[in-house]
């Protein structure tokens, strides 16, 4: 790829004096990622910093954005938390958690009327917009103590089993599925016109994971005790679209919207819930009362204390009818 003409840009990394102490040349890619884990083309080696934490991506004009990738402790553009594409200009100070860059970049006047980048194929292949996306978050409940029962062998099986059942529900539901992590599936549905059908399709799909969940144990006569699961839907705009290596990019969506829905799912064992869904995906839902009781919750990465809506499966499934 050639480097756009009149485009150089690069980052400084600063110590706590705000001392320039090492640099990178942002030439020769489209995208760049930033983050603790030894395969981004950014790393910062600090433990506030998340294995992939940020990334930084050039338009074809030569513009450059700040994209966060769902990190427990933010990514900053001058001091703001950023949520969605945040463009860069020259000067302007980048917070990943505690770590400070400093984004410089000259001529993109020009490199905006000759039309900047020539490499449009990348420029596909990375591509990100914003939408309006809704979460869901379901995993396996007791797992760790499962596995130390039945072994790694019996883990794998049922996991195999597990992933495929809850990928066809998901698909049932038309719902996509995001990726496996584990013992849990996440899995989106897009789109803001049908909001209110995407918020019911992923609690059917919740409840539906649940239902087989239970019967695993008849499937797999090894499995010592009958399974749950637990669950949390969030609704709101994230980042989504193709991220991840060059020529090993996966589509996925990032942003506060899915940290919260992670949030919500560690939250519902603590406060001895099925499922968790946010205030925002709730407030498309109606009558939700009696079935649903409203939460208020502190949860890691966010300062304020939000919102949820929660109830057992029972209560969910005599809300879906």
């Amino acid at each position: 790829m050639k480097k756009p003409a009149g485009t150089s840009a690069s980052l400084q990394l600063l110590d706590d004096k705000g001392s320039a102490i090492k640099a990178w040349e942002l030439s020769g890619k489209i995208t760049y990622r930033v983050g603790r884990g030894p395969t981004n083309d950014i790393i910062l080696a600090y433990s506030w910093v998340s294995r992939q934490h940020a990334m930084i991506q050039a338009e074809e004009n030569g513009i450059h954005n700040a994209i966060n990738l769902g990190s427990a402790n933010g990514t900053f553009v001058n001091g703001r938390q950023i949520f969605t594409p945040t463009r860069l200009r020259n000067g302007d100070l980048i917070g990943i958690g505690k770590t400070k860059l400093v984004f410089f970049q000259k001529e993109i006047e020009e490199a905006e009327k000759t039309g900047g980048l020539n490499d449009l194929d990348e420029m596909t292949v990375a591509f990100l917009q914003k939408e309006i996306v809704t979460i869901l978050i379901c995993d396996i409940r007791n797992f760790t103590r499962l596995s130390e029962e039945i072994g790694d062998h019996l883990i794998s099986k049922l996991l195999t089993y597990w992933t495929n059942m809850a990928g066809d529900v998901v698909r049932k539901h038309d719902g996509i599925v995001d990726k496996f992590i584990g013992d849990a599936v996440m899995a989106m549905w897009t789109g803001g016109p049908n909001l209110r059908y995407n918020i019911r399709q992923a609690l059917k799909t919740a409840l539906d994971i649940d239902n087989f969940t239970q019967m695993i144990h008849r499937k797999i006569k090894e499995i010592p005790w009958e399974l749950r699961t637990g669950a949390a839907i969030n609704t709101g705009e994230a980042v989504v679209g193709n991220i991840g290596v060059d020529g090993q990019r996966d589509f996925t969506v990032v942003g506060d919207t899915v940290n919260v829905a992670f949030r919500l799912e560690e939250m519902t064992t603590q406060l001895n819930l099925d499922i968790l869904v946010g205030s925002d995906a709730a407030s498309h839902l109606k009558n939700i009362e009696p079935h649903f009781t409203e939460k208020k919750m502190f949860v890691k990465g966010k300062e304020t204390v939000i919102k949820a809506f929660g109830c057992s499966f029972k209560e969910l499934k005599k809300y879906l009818g």
